[in-house]
């Protein structure tokens, strides 16, 4: 159960972190912006970092999400 805990608040951290860190993406520099987003349809980050955060920010609040619930339900109905 402390497992879960931990684990959970972890992610969140994590989740936290990334959302911060999109939320901070225009106070960067142009120039670099325009070198790390220079080919949108690849999946490398080194070239298109901007939707990358993107989709791992749903993919892991969804995971945060599901760590949650699961350690609510558990703490909840723990006999």
């Amino acid at each position: 159960m402390e497992v879960l805990l931990y684990i959970s608040i972890i992610t969140s951290i994590i989740d936290l972190f990334l959302i911060i860190y999109a939320s901070t993406l225009h106070l960067f520099p142009q120039e670099w912006r325009d070198r790390v987003n220079s080919n949108p349809r690849s999946l490398n980050p080194k070239y298109n970092n901007e939707s990358l955060t993107g989709i791992l920010i749903i993919l892991l609040t969804i995971a945060v999400c599901f760590c949650w619930s699961i350690y609510f339900y558990f703490y909840i109905f723990s006999f």
